[in-house]
């Protein structure tokens, strides 16, 4: 089985690679938009969609027009058309429209891996040597790189490499292609999970992980700092510094709520071999006004996606339950269901049957587990 990884590095250019790296940012960012402007003109006037391979065919009269889009990486042109496209491909799905980019936007370009043998030398355009902690890419040539300390080597072939530029900082994707082995796991530990915005994660053991609402620490600042904003004038020195300072405020509440939740998510997969969640349905919930902020901050739904995505990593089983499955409402030492605990404010109820106390959600949890266990029997034979 092929699995796709990506390993992000700190890229550590010189003056001269930086100005390279800016002006392939700048001229990937002029193809983006005069395709997307050339496509728009194009449809209003004649009904008629320009094809990917059209915008392809206008990339050598481009180059001719404007030499200085010879001087960068020419993969990195034609990914942009590709990125275009599959941009215009979504907005039927998601009814979001292409915008035209800026450089106050994300900034990133892709190149891809070449592997040819000339004149009896093999010859590669993209090198990564974990030794040395340098790279070696299209047009910047070599150049230093910090991240993945402890890894030696990677094994795998490179599929392509992305370079992005966030708040003066340089960074550099690579992804690989890996050949996983299967192997059939009968499963010796098992575990339900039950996902919530008070905690985190709450499993079928009794094990709760704290929600931090990394949303209520930065908040304030990113409210300060959009105020600041409002009254400079546009692109203007001190509008450019704010705008970089709330970019940074965003990226370290991203980083925050990344940390936790692999922390999180390695833990649970290296020590179980079935991991049993809830089918959350997130575009509802966030729905609610009152509840959105605190569910998007939680990331439920890239939870869910990393214990996936690890499970199969590692041959272990990953199962999610129906949706309409009642955790909250059943017993889980009688089996006996109780609608009248729908209201989320009783964390703690005692069953009229057995009378066993309940915690609402390590209960859910065990509820789950057991519901997971009784569609995956197959497993244990």
């Amino acid at each position: 089985m092929k699995i796709y990884k990506t390993y992000k590095f700190r890229l550590y250019p010189s003056k001269e690679q930086q100005e390279l790296i800016n002006k392939t940012l700048g001229c990937t960012r002029f193809i983006y938009n005069t395709m997307l402007y050339e496509k728009e003109k194009l449809y209003k006037e004649n009904k008629i969609i320009k094809s990917k391979k059209d915008c392809l065919k206008e990339l050598p009269h481009l180059k001719q027009t404007y030499p200085w889009l010879m001087e960068v990486d020419s993969m990195a042109l034609a990914n942009t058309i590709f990125d275009l496209e599959v941009a215009i491909k979504n907005f039927y799905r998601t009814k979001n429209y292409p915008k035209y980019k800026d450089k106050y936007s994300k900034n990133s370009y892709r190149t891809n891996y070449i592997k040819n043998i000339y004149k009896n030398r093999m010859y590669e355009n993209i090198k990564l040597d974990m030794t040395n902690k340098t790279i070696t890419l299209p047009k910047l040539k070599k150049m230093k790189i910090r991240g993945y300390r402890k890894t030696k080597e990677i094994k795998g072939r490179i599929i392509n490499a992305t370079i992005s530029k966030e708040i003066n900082r340089y960074y550099v994707s690579i992804l690989y292609e890996k050949n996983l082995e299967e192997k059939n796991i009968i499963p010796k530990t098992i575990i339900g999970i039950d996902l919530g915005v008070k905690d985190l994660v709450i499993t079928s053991f009794g094990e709760k992980y704290e929600n931090k609402k990394y949303i209520t620490k930065y908040e304030k600042k990113i409210k300060n700092l959009q105020k600041w904003l409002s009254k400079k004038e546009k692109y203007s020195k001190n509008y450019c510094k704010i705008k970089s300072k709330i970019k940074e405020t965003y990226k370290k509440l991203k980083n925050a709520r990344k940390y936790i939740i692999h922390k999180i998510t390695k833990e649970i997969v290296n020590t179980n071999d079935l991991i049993i969640t809830e089918t959350l349905q997130t575009k509802k919930l966030i729905e609610k006004k009152e509840m959105s902020k605190y569910i998007s901050d939680a990331s439920l739904s890239e939870i869910i996606r990393q214990l996936e995505y690890k499970s199969k990593w590692q041959n272990k089983h990953y199962y999610q339950i129906n949706t309409y499955y009642p955790s909250s409402q059943i017993c889980s030492h009688c089996n006996t269901k109780n609608k009248e605990l729908k209201d989320l404010n009783k964390r703690k109820w005692t069953c009229s049957k057995c009378n066993n106390e309940n915690d609402r959600d390590i209960n859910a949890a065990i509820n789950i587990m057991w519901e997971g266990l009784i569609n995956n029997t197959k497993l244990f034979t």
